[in-house]
């Protein structure tokens, strides 16, 4: 499996906090249209940074990354 440089990590994290819920439906103000068309912008962003990785990525390792970063400070 190939590892994630800091800067691809930190990129994958900014995508995964944009699609979290309250943030593609902008607290439930974005219409069905709006979220359809900004998950779709952003999940093209994450499948670019797959294919400069050479791997599939998923919300859950980067989470869980992201987590275990936090743990060792």
């Amino acid at each position: 499996m190939k590892d994630l440089s800091d800067a691809l990590q930190g990129k994958f994290f900014e995508l995964a906090q944009r699609l979290e819920p309250e943030n593609l439906t902008m607290d439930g103000e974005a219409s069905q249209a709006e979220v359809k068309q900004r998950t779709a912008f952003l999940m093209k962003q994450w499948e670019d940074l797959e294919y400069l990785v050479g791997r599939d990525v998923s919300e859950d390792e980067i989470w869980d990354r992201q987590y275990a970063k936090h743990r060792k400070v």
